[in-house]
């Protein structure tokens, strides 16, 4: 479930059905909420609720397949760190940490899964160093022993993985002695049993995406071409910016006017993707380059809510794409930063894919709470949580102090006042 934060101290809870708090039941204002539309890749970087077929250059990161899983290459590298973002942490599942997770791995093509990291930052016994993979069948698998491991297999011989295809994968960071398919097989019968809620969880989030657009809850940045470049101005520095992708496509984005603008956590930039959309190319915003600086990367997020079909992606260096009803094809020769959520993902060519997480928001309304109060009929039993029974701190009683003995002296009643004659 997606939880998402109401803006101005309102707590929401949301499955992303969007249920409310008892506290609010007496408002009749909408209520504004943030989503973080990647909460749902839960940690990996690329995640196809179809098949992922790999063939690029690397991928820094983890990738999760409810299908199938199929390498490109002879040798495609996963590793932690070469040239992208080392500050990332790998997702566990079943209690372990994993690089790749997919229902199958199937075809003739090979994977060298080392976990390296060139920063050097992470421990050599940290998740991120002994990742290795799951699959939920293992049927057509076979292991078979190579020798010089590395991580907890160094020096000794690691596990290759063997499909029926002829693919292979190293898991060098799995010895060999005492590995069965067993260690490599998830305990959930499918991929997609691991992301819960899923389809209820995307169309909320695609309707998140809808309500902000046409309640005005993000800022629809001025863009206006001058001799075949494209000026933009008018950003917001406190909520989420907007650009329809077809008003920048191929042109170079100049920045003069927009007052020293750059997207941040709480001013991400969301580029606006058409129905028809077939091809994302490079965002050539003048002075944001990944090359200078990636981390921008977290802040920039390719809504393709209402794209279906394949879309080509070559030249995008930055920035997470959700396209949830489309297939993604990167054949690029530049590498990319982000995450990404779709259906079919396919990669070829020269580029690498880092993990960045997308660290921004969208802001939505709900639906005005006096609107979708049930029924008393309908209305289920709440579910109290008792508060916790206060500490009562006793201070005893000291026993009272002796009441002391009084001692009364009667005292003698007045002499009688004498009669007196007055001659």
């Amino acid at each position: 479930m997606i939880g998402p934060r109401a803006i101005g101290g309102l707590a929401v809870s949301v499955a992303l059905s969007l249920q409310f708090a008892g506290a609010l039941l007496a408002s009749a204002e909408p209520l504004v909420a943030e989503v973080n539309p990647f909460h749902v890749n839960r940690g990996f970087s690329l995640v196809a609720t179809g098949d992922a077929h790999l063939g690029n250059a690397e991928l820094e990161g983890a990738v999760a397949a409810f299908g199938t899983f199929s390498s490109g290459q002879q040798n495609l590298p996963m590793r932690h760190h070469a040239a992208g973002n080392p500050q990332y942490t790998v997702p566990l599942i079943d209690g372990a940490p994993v690089r790749l997770l997919a229902d199958r791995f199937v075809r003739n093509g090979n994977v060298d899964l080392t976990n390296a990291d060139q920063s050097g930052t992470i421990a050599a016994d940290s998740n991120e160093a002994v990742s290795t993979l799951r699959f939920a069948d293992t049927s057509n698998l076979k292991l078979a022993t190579r020798g010089g491991g590395v991580g907890p297999a160094a020096g000794r011989d690691f596990v290759r993985l063997t499909n029926a295809d002829g693919g292979y994968i190293e898991v060098k960071a799995l010895p060999f002695a005492g590995a069965s398919l067993a260690d490599l097989e998830t305990q959930r019968d499918s991929v997609a049993d691991y992301f819960p809620d899923l389809e209820a969880d995307v169309a909320a989030v695609n309707a998140c995406f809808a309500s902000m657009y046409s309640n005005d809850l993000a800022r629809q940045v001025t863009v206006v071409d001058e001799h075949g470049m494209a000026y933009v101005s008018g950003f917001s520095t406190t909520g989420p910016n907007v650009i329809d992708y077809a008003d920048i496509a191929g042109k170079t984005v100049k920045l003069d006017r927009a007052a020293g603008y750059r997207p941040t956590q709480q001013a991400p930039l969301i580029v606006r993707g058409a129905a028809g959309l077939d091809t994302i190319g490079a965002l050539r915003f003048e002075g944001w380059s990944a090359d200078q600086d990636q981390t921008l990367s977290r802040h920039i997020l390719l809504d393709l809510s209402q794209t279906t079909g394949t879309v080509r992606i070559n030249g995008l260096e930055m920035g997470s794409i959700w396209a949830p009803g489309a297939d993604l094809s990167f054949d690029s020769g530049a590498s990319t930063n982000g995450q990404w959520f779709a259906r079919d993902i396919t990669t070829a060519g020269g580029g690498e894919l880092h993990h960045h997480a997308f660290q921004g928001a969208i802001r939505c309304l709900d639906i005005p709470v006096p609107e979708v109060l049930p029924t008393p009929s309908e209305d289920p039993t709440p579910t109290v949580t008792p508060s916790p029974a206060p500490t009562v701190t006793v201070t005893e009683t000291p026993a009272p102090l002796p009441v002391p003995t009084v001692t009364v002296t009667e005292t003698p009643a007045p002499l009688p006042v004498p009669t007196v004659t007055v001659t």
